[in-house]
């Protein structure tokens, strides 16, 4: 799975892109740790708080049918473009 994260989530994790194998029935949370264990502990806490994805974080699937938001316990593809985004108090993204 493709994982791409934007704007400020880049200087929190460390990483702006990168690709790390799921299982069929892997949720976002899974692709957190996965990457998380690939690129260094600082991921998790940049884009999750305890087992749910931060307040100011917004997941999104990009997949060939469809671009999808997804909560923390969603599930996601092996084929799947998962991109973190960072959503300030407004409600506005910024990539």
């Amino acid at each position: 799975m493709r994982v791409k994260l934007n704007g400020v989530l880049t200087l929190r994790a460390g990483v702006e892109e990168s690709s790390v194998h799921i299982s069929e029935r892997a949720t976002t949370i899974d692709v957190v740790e996965a990457l998380s264990r690939e690129c260094g502990p600082q991921v998790r806490p940049a884009l999750l708080k305890g087992d749910r994805l931060r307040s100011d974080t917004v997941a999104v699937r990009e997949s060939s049918e469809s671009i999808q938001r997804l909560s923390s316990d969603s599930r996601v593809e092996p084929g799947d473009t998962l991109r973190f985004q960072f959503e300030d108090p407004d409600q506005q993204l910024y990539a």
